[in-house]
């Protein structure tokens, strides 16, 4: 017997929910956390075949610009299966058939605009809007340590990355997120403000009581904070979560790719298998070496009229910029 439920605080979820996450961000406890620094009407729907977990959903409520791809403010309450934490992890998982049920439950319980984001396969329910939306940076981590990493690199980028690593008096430093400052805080609004495809700001206690599996790199320059940013180890994924920057520093010391450039380094030598580098910022992380996986978003309005105007609109929701690739590595890389 196939049942859903839904419940309201990420403690009560099912013993077996974590079995079934292929994603840090989906996990109970990042959700707990979630849900107590950044409360937004979260709830969470449960699949059981015969008394059986086998399936679940992650859903919360946020006003966003609905056309926030063409840059219209377009302020809309919007009810959102995903994570409320701007990753690019899915809200939802299961089998292909145990999804396909929840997604139609989900889109018949909820009432007003429901949005489906950063799935990682294309819907193929064609009567209902469908779109883009960020992608996702993968670096494969094929590499025994840093220095073979940087031999398999094509000489151009070799070179710019001897560029950027050997600035004189600047110092990357590793912390707990308990050091996380309210500086450095100042540092994620630049980076938030700045940003043209902003999702939900986040608050100063939601950094500084990130769990233990979280770690904060800091750069420094002459002793004073130019930036920063959180990563995260969970099975065989490295994930770059969210950063900081001085944008007053950040030309002369390269500031940004000197943390990507240690993001690597972190991924290769804690010996896993990806290195994920969240969306945005495309170029500098394709250029890396890593490679771009879709996300996909799927929407629905509970009212026939905004719905049929949604449907309509498609092709304007989704992002739709087209992203170069780079050839990084030599031939005899893979």
């Amino acid at each position: 017997m196939f049942k859903i439920k839904k419940i309201n605080t990420a403690l009560d979820l099912h013993n077996d929910w974590d079995n079934f996450t292929s994603n840090y961000f989906q996990t109970k406890e990042f959700l707990v956390h979630a849900q107590k620094y950044n409360p937004c009407e979260q709830r969470y729907y449960q699949c059981f075949n015969n008394r059986e977990f086998v399936g679940g959903a992650v859903m919360y409520s946020i006003r966003l610009d609905f056309l926030t791809f063409l840059r219209i403010k377009s302020p809309l309450k919007m009810n959102i299966v995903g994570i409320p934490a701007s990753v690019s992890a899915q809200g939802i998982f299961g089998e292909i058939n145990i999804v396909e049920k929840l997604t139609d439950y989900i889109f018949d319980a909820e009432k007003g605009l429901v949005v489906f984001l950063n799935l990682y396969n294309k819907p193929e329910k064609k009567f209902l809007a469908t779109g883009n939306t960020l992608p996702t940076i993968v670096l494969k981590n094929t590499f025994c340590s840093w220095d073979d990493y940087f031999a398999k690199l094509r000489a151009n980028y070799r070179r710019r990355l001897n560029l950027i690593q050997y600035t004189s008096n600047i110092e990357l430093l590793e912390y707990s997120c308990h050091h996380f400052t309210e500086q450095m805080y100042e540092q994620y609004l630049q980076v938030f403000y700045k940003s043209k495809d902003k999702l939900e700001k986040l608050n100063f206690e939601f950094f500084k009581n990130l769990p233990t599996n979280f770690n904060l790199t800091v750069c420094k320059k002459q002793n004073n904070v130019i930036g920063w940013n959180i990563t995260a180890k969970y099975k065989n994924y490295f994930y770059f979560f969210l950063g900081g920057i001085d944008y007053k520093f950040n030309s002369e010391n390269s500031t940004y790719l000197r943390l990507l450039v240690n993001i690597v380094k972190q991924g290769i030598e804690q010996k896993v298998e990806y290195i994920d580098f969240g969306q945005t910022a495309e170029i500098p992380k394709l250029r890396m070496g890593g490679h771009i996986e879709k996300r996909y978003i799927q929407a629905k309005h509970s009212n026939k009229f905004f719905n049929k105007f949604i449907k309509m609109a498609e092709k304007s929701l989704g992002y739709n910029r087209q992203i170069q690739s780079f050839n990084v590595f030599s031939k005899n890389t893979f």
